[in-house]
């Protein structure tokens, strides 16, 4: 299996309900139990793959849907863009876009489709206007979800990615998306790794180089000794993906939850988003 996947997070939600109409009215999302997924658009990207999760925003979103009246679009941009994507021919589809126009106290629903014919892209939007204190609510909760899960440097994880695979344990590297074939989260809480893993996945990106063998008991890179720990199970040795990460000094490991994908990166690179967005909020709090 091509291990290798384009990311963005999803989760299977079973017999969620969903708006369909400008008036509130709901449909079962799918006889299939569609896999779909939310990406949060904004100045850095969330993608929200867990059904819970999803469930929880979708069910918000027909509740403050419900409150709503018929309204008409005024000028302006939108403030808040999620986009709900859902698998088509294993392939995940944007199917929907939720929109908030804080400004105009408005919220959207875009639903996309495409011609059958001609493959053009089709799109029909439902407006509702809300009270200031429902939109107070809105911004409140997609504001919050900048302190509760990872954000992403303007990552396109979506192209191509199968969604009934995106909550596989796997790993982020250098913004391609990988599932594991083989790994676990021990009673610890380390996520331990094949050595066949490792190799399969780096070798894509940087060769030989960071090749990691099994030699009378220890875990060497090539034929340098390291100090990376190791385990023996069933035959096929296992690796803590942290430590193995940090080996390699110009390399750094954070951990997505949601997705259950270890991001690694290199330090360069990920030293220089931190402090862009450093600078950025610095800008966005002088401004207040």
């Amino acid at each position: 299996m091509d291990m290798k996947k384009r990311i963005c997070l999803l989760c299977c939600v079973v017999g969620l309900l969903l708006p369909t109409t400008a008036h509130g009215q709901t449909v079962q999302a799918s006889q299939n139990d569609l896999p779909q997924v939310l990406w949060v658009e904004g100045h850095r990207d969330i993608y929200i793959t867990q059904p819970s999760s999803v469930e929880e925003f979708c069910d918000l979103w027909e509740q403050w849907w419900k409150t709503g009246k018929l309204a008409e679009l005024g000028y302006g941009e939108r403030d808040y863009s999620v986009t709900l994507y859902e698998n088509e021919n294993l392939t995940a589809t944007a199917k929907k876009n939720y929109l908030v126009y804080e400004r105009q106290n408005k919220i959207a629903v875009e639903y996309l489709s495409r011609d059958s014919e001609t493959g053009k892209l089709i799109r029909t939007k439902e407006v509702v206007s809300v009270s200031p204190e429902i939109m107070g609510q809105i911004v409140q909760k997609l504001e919050g979800m900048y302190e509760t899960y990872y954000l992403y440097d303007t990552f396109d994880m979506m192209r191509g990615v199968d969604l009934a695979k995106i909550n596989e344990l796997g790993m982020v590297l250098n913004e391609d998306v990988y599932v594991f074939q083989n790994a676990f989260i021990d009673a610890d809480g380390t996520l331990q790794v094949s050595l066949e893993d490792w190799n399969t996945i780096f070798a894509t990106q940087y060769g030989e180089m960071k090749n990691l063998i099994y030699q009378n008991g220890a875990i060497k890179n090539n034929v340098l000794p390291t100090n990376i720990p190791c385990q023996n199970i069933n035959g096929k040795v296992y690796i803590p993906l942290r430590e193995a990460v940090n080996h390699f000094g110009h390399l750094t490991m954070e951990w997505d939850k949601q997705m259950r994908k270890a991001v690694v990166i290199e330090k360069a690179v990920f030293e220089k988003q931190q402090e862009y967005w450093s600078e950025i909020e610095k800008v966005a709090e002088s401004q207040k």
